[in-house]
Protein backbone atom coordinates (compact mmCIF):
# COMPACT_ATOMS: atom_id res chain seq x y z
CA UNK A 1 0.00 0.00 0.00
CA UNK A 2 1.39 3.14 -0.62
CA UNK A 3 0.14 6.86 -1.77
CA UNK A 4 -0.83 8.03 -5.23
CA UNK A 5 1.61 11.38 -5.78
CA UNK A 6 0.10 14.48 -6.92
CA UNK A 7 -3.67 13.94 -5.24
CA UNK A 8 -5.08 16.96 -2.88
CA UNK A 9 -5.95 14.62 -0.38
CA UNK A 10 -3.81 12.34 1.62
CA UNK A 11 -3.90 8.68 0.42
CA UNK A 12 -3.67 5.43 0.19
CA UNK A 13 -3.42 3.35 -2.38
CA UNK A 14 -4.05 -0.81 -2.69
CA UNK A 15 -3.68 -2.24 -6.38
CA UNK A 16 -5.67 -4.93 -7.57
CA UNK A 17 -4.08 -7.82 -9.00
CA UNK A 18 -5.24 -7.11 -12.24
CA UNK A 19 -5.03 -3.63 -13.71
CA UNK A 20 -8.19 -3.77 -15.07
CA UNK A 21 -10.13 -4.18 -12.18
CA UNK A 22 -12.41 -1.57 -10.45
CA UNK A 23 -11.54 0.67 -7.66
CA UNK A 24 -13.46 1.53 -4.21
CA UNK A 25 -12.66 5.21 -2.96
CA UNK A 26 -12.74 4.88 0.82
CA UNK A 27 -13.98 7.57 2.67
CA UNK A 28 -13.84 7.89 6.46
CA UNK A 29 -16.48 10.06 9.13
CA UNK A 30 -15.97 12.50 11.09
CA UNK A 31 -13.27 12.84 14.05
CA UNK A 32 -11.94 10.11 12.09
CA UNK A 33 -8.84 8.81 9.66
CA UNK A 34 -8.46 6.73 6.96
CA UNK A 35 -5.97 4.50 8.72
CA UNK A 36 -9.42 3.21 10.43
CA UNK A 37 -10.40 1.69 7.03
CA UNK A 38 -7.76 -0.12 6.33
CA UNK A 39 -8.70 -3.15 6.51
CA UNK A 40 -12.28 -2.85 3.95
CA UNK A 41 -10.46 -5.18 1.61
CA UNK A 42 -9.92 -8.28 3.89
CA UNK A 43 -14.04 -7.92 4.49
CA UNK A 44 -15.00 -6.71 0.61
CA UNK A 45 -13.39 -8.09 -2.33
CA UNK A 46 -9.47 -8.51 -1.38
CA UNK A 47 -7.68 -8.12 -4.22
CA UNK A 48 -9.83 -8.37 -6.99
CA UNK A 49 -10.84 -4.41 -6.89
CA UNK A 50 -8.16 -1.59 -6.10
CA UNK A 51 -8.63 0.59 -2.97
CA UNK A 52 -7.90 4.17 -2.68
CA UNK A 53 -8.81 5.43 0.85
CA UNK A 54 -8.71 9.53 1.26
CA UNK A 55 -8.50 11.22 4.55
CA UNK A 56 -10.64 14.30 4.40
CA UNK A 57 -9.09 17.79 4.54
CA UNK A 58 -9.96 19.36 7.43
CA UNK A 59 -8.87 18.46 10.51
CA UNK A 60 -11.21 18.18 13.61
CA UNK A 61 -11.62 18.21 17.44
CA UNK A 62 -9.96 14.68 17.17
CA UNK A 63 -9.03 13.36 13.58
CA UNK A 64 -10.59 15.10 10.53
CA UNK A 65 -13.62 15.85 8.83
CA UNK A 66 -15.05 16.42 5.43
CA UNK A 67 -17.23 19.86 6.23
CA UNK A 68 -18.28 21.50 9.63
CA UNK A 69 -21.36 20.63 11.17
CA UNK A 70 -22.37 24.36 12.64
CA UNK A 71 -24.81 25.30 9.86
CA UNK A 72 -21.79 25.81 7.36
CA UNK A 73 -22.07 22.00 5.61
CA UNK A 74 -22.84 22.92 2.13
CA UNK A 75 -19.22 24.99 2.04
CA UNK A 76 -17.46 21.74 2.97
CA UNK A 77 -19.53 20.10 0.95
CA UNK A 78 -18.61 22.03 -2.15
CA UNK A 79 -14.76 22.24 -1.29
CA UNK A 80 -14.74 18.32 -0.55
CA UNK A 81 -16.64 17.23 -3.84
CA UNK A 82 -14.02 19.82 -5.71
CA UNK A 83 -11.31 18.09 -4.28
CA UNK A 84 -12.86 14.71 -5.52
CA UNK A 85 -13.58 15.80 -8.73
CA UNK A 86 -9.77 16.43 -8.96
CA UNK A 87 -9.25 12.76 -7.49
CA UNK A 88 -11.00 11.28 -10.24
CA UNK A 89 -9.52 13.70 -12.85
CA UNK A 90 -5.87 12.69 -11.56
CA UNK A 91 -6.92 8.89 -11.48
CA UNK A 92 -8.03 9.40 -15.49
CA UNK A 93 -4.98 11.12 -16.75
CA UNK A 94 -2.13 9.78 -14.66
CA UNK A 95 -3.29 6.65 -13.40
CA UNK A 96 -5.09 5.10 -16.39
CA UNK A 97 -8.59 4.79 -14.27
CA UNK A 98 -11.83 6.15 -15.89
CA UNK A 99 -14.59 7.58 -13.36
CA UNK A 100 -16.87 4.79 -14.87
CA UNK A 101 -14.73 2.29 -12.95
CA UNK A 102 -14.96 4.41 -9.63
CA UNK A 103 -17.40 3.49 -6.72
CA UNK A 104 -17.61 6.43 -4.51
CA UNK A 105 -18.28 5.26 -1.03
CA UNK A 106 -18.12 6.19 2.62
CA UNK A 107 -19.40 6.24 6.33
CA UNK A 108 -21.29 8.65 7.53
CA UNK A 109 -19.60 12.04 6.67
CA UNK A 110 -17.53 10.36 3.88
CA UNK A 111 -21.27 8.67 2.82
CA UNK A 112 -22.88 12.10 2.98
CA UNK A 113 -20.27 13.26 0.53
CA UNK A 114 -20.50 10.24 -1.67
CA UNK A 115 -24.08 11.51 -2.11
CA UNK A 116 -23.29 14.73 -2.38
CA UNK A 117 -20.67 14.35 -5.14
CA UNK A 118 -22.34 11.38 -6.96
CA UNK A 119 -25.09 12.91 -7.57
CA UNK A 120 -23.85 16.03 -9.50
CA UNK A 121 -21.82 14.08 -11.91
CA UNK A 122 -22.05 14.62 -14.98
CA UNK A 123 -20.01 11.47 -15.84
CA UNK A 124 -21.38 9.16 -14.16
CA UNK A 125 -20.15 6.78 -11.30
CA UNK A 126 -19.73 2.53 -11.22
CA UNK A 127 -21.74 2.92 -7.89
CA UNK A 128 -21.93 4.74 -4.79
CA UNK A 129 -21.61 3.57 -1.61
CA UNK A 130 -23.00 5.33 1.28
CA UNK A 131 -22.93 3.49 4.44
CA UNK A 132 -24.89 5.25 7.44
CA UNK A 133 -24.99 8.53 5.92
CA UNK A 134 -28.02 10.73 4.44
CA UNK A 135 -28.59 12.77 1.12
CA UNK A 136 -27.56 16.61 1.92
CA UNK A 137 -29.47 19.56 0.33
CA UNK A 138 -32.01 17.10 -1.94
CA UNK A 139 -32.09 16.32 -5.63
CA UNK A 140 -32.05 19.70 -7.18
CA UNK A 141 -29.12 19.38 -8.60
CA UNK A 142 -28.61 16.33 -9.51
CA UNK A 143 -27.91 15.43 -13.60
CA UNK A 144 -30.15 12.79 -15.59
CA UNK A 145 -26.58 11.43 -16.10
CA UNK A 146 -25.87 10.13 -12.30
CA UNK A 147 -29.23 8.30 -12.49
CA UNK A 148 -27.38 5.90 -14.39
CA UNK A 149 -24.84 4.66 -11.12
CA UNK A 150 -26.55 2.33 -9.13
CA UNK A 151 -26.60 3.60 -5.20
CA UNK A 152 -25.64 0.75 -2.23
CA UNK A 153 -27.25 2.52 0.72
CA UNK A 154 -27.52 1.65 4.35
CA UNK A 155 -28.65 2.72 7.83
CA UNK A 156 -28.56 0.96 11.47
CA UNK A 157 -32.01 1.03 12.92
CA UNK A 158 -30.77 2.24 16.17
CA UNK A 159 -28.54 4.85 15.15
CA UNK A 160 -28.46 7.56 17.74
CA UNK A 161 -25.92 9.82 15.82
CA UNK A 162 -27.68 10.52 12.34
CA UNK A 163 -31.59 9.52 12.44
CA UNK A 164 -32.37 6.14 10.79
CA UNK A 165 -35.58 7.76 9.86
CA UNK A 166 -34.09 10.56 7.96
CA UNK A 167 -31.94 8.52 6.13
CA UNK A 168 -34.76 5.98 5.02
CA UNK A 169 -36.61 8.84 3.62
CA UNK A 170 -33.99 9.79 1.74
CA UNK A 171 -33.22 6.59 0.55
CA UNK A 172 -36.77 6.78 -0.69
CA UNK A 173 -36.73 9.69 -2.40
CA UNK A 174 -34.05 8.75 -4.54
CA UNK A 175 -35.59 5.74 -5.53
CA UNK A 176 -38.62 7.51 -6.19
CA UNK A 177 -36.51 9.40 -8.52
CA UNK A 178 -35.32 6.86 -10.71
CA UNK A 179 -31.95 5.78 -8.90
CA UNK A 180 -30.88 2.40 -8.63
CA UNK A 181 -30.83 1.92 -4.72
CA UNK A 182 -30.45 -1.11 -3.20
CA UNK A 183 -31.28 -0.20 0.47
CA UNK A 184 -30.58 -1.97 3.42
CA UNK A 185 -30.99 -1.60 7.05
CA UNK A 186 -29.48 -3.74 10.41
CA UNK A 187 -29.77 -3.98 13.78
CA UNK A 188 -26.99 -1.89 14.86
CA UNK A 189 -25.87 1.96 16.02
CA UNK A 190 -24.09 4.16 14.05
CA UNK A 191 -21.41 1.39 12.93
CA UNK A 192 -20.74 -1.32 10.51
CA UNK A 193 -21.37 -4.42 11.14
CA UNK A 194 -20.61 -8.20 9.13
CA UNK A 195 -23.41 -8.74 7.91
CA UNK A 196 -23.44 -5.62 6.56
CA UNK A 197 -19.42 -6.03 4.73
CA UNK A 198 -21.02 -8.94 3.02
CA UNK A 199 -23.76 -7.61 1.21
CA UNK A 200 -21.77 -4.44 0.12
CA UNK A 201 -19.05 -7.20 -0.62
CA UNK A 202 -21.57 -8.77 -3.02
CA UNK A 203 -22.85 -5.74 -4.14
CA UNK A 204 -19.36 -4.56 -5.32
CA UNK A 205 -18.51 -7.81 -6.92
CA UNK A 206 -21.55 -7.38 -9.36
CA UNK A 207 -20.36 -4.23 -10.07
CA UNK A 208 -16.50 -3.82 -10.57
CA UNK A 209 -16.06 -7.67 -11.12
Amino acid sequence: MKPIAGLPLRNHFLPADRKDSGLLIVMHGLGDRMESFFDFPSFLLGSRISYLFLNAPDEYVVGWKWYDLDGQQETGLKKSRTLLQQVFAHLENEEGIPTDQIVLSGFSQGAVVSLYTGIRQDVPLAGMGALSGYLFGGLSESTEESKKTPIFMTHGLYDDVLPFQTSEEHANELSESGYKLDWRDYPMGHQICQEEMQDFGQWLGAILT
